[in-house]
């Protein structure tokens, strides 16, 4: 007996598929046949409808992808702030983006006055930045943050300039000396200078 290989057992199975697939199309036609016109033309009208279901769903898609998110609708009042909030200049961008690469150096004045340039220059992440160097772990930036504030004329900055000044952190010594890191201090200095 010849040995098969693979292959042809491959080919047999899809010609045996091919062939019953070509009868049994055949003997639903002969049973189409013998049905009324009427009924055919339902059957008809019903299978072009399921075969344009079928075809939308493979082409659009109804649903979102799985682990997709569809974003939330946004209502009117929204989308009128939105439309009013312009974003921020390249130069404003820039400078945000420099105060970013100076804070992780260490260099926390550098920093403070990118960031304080480049919220005077629109850029409201940069006040939001200003604010959060206020809530740092180190003395200095806290500091420097406060002094960076003072120029700044906005509510933010006072209310953040105002909680510094109430603030105790470990770092520093509640009665501190002349040379030494204050961040309260600075942000009383800040306030003062804001009022005037």
């Amino acid at each position: 007996m010849p040995s098969t290989t693979f292959l042809d057992d491959l080919k047999n199975v899809a010609r045996n598929t091919a062939g019953n697939l070509r009868r049994t199309t055949q003997l639903t036609l002969l049973k189409m046949h013998a049905l009324p016109r009427s009924t055919r033309t339902k059957v008809g009208i019903c299978a072009a409808v399921v075969a344009i279901f079928a075809g939308a769903l493979l082409l659009g898609g109804t649903g979102s992808a799985p682990g997709r998110r569809t974003p939330p609708a946004i209502r009117a009042e929204e989308r009128a702030t939105l439309a009013d909030v312009r974003p921020p200049s390249r130069a404003a961008q820039r400078s945000y983006a420099v105060g970013k690469v100076e804070e992780s150096h260490g260099s926390y004045k550098a920093a403070a006055e990118s960031y304080a340039d480049s919220a005077r220059r629109g850029n409201a992440r940069a006040l939001k930045k200003l604010v959060a160097m206020t809530r740092s772990p180190k003395c200095e930036a806290r500091s420097e943050a406060a002094d960076a504030l003072g120029m700044l004329r906005s509510r933010e900055a006072r209310i953040a300039l105002r909680k510094l000044s109430v603030s105790r952190f470990p770092d520093e010594s509640p009665t501190p000396g002349i040379f030494s890191c204050s961040s309260r201090r600075s942000a009383e200095k800040a306030l003062e200078k804001q009022r005037t």
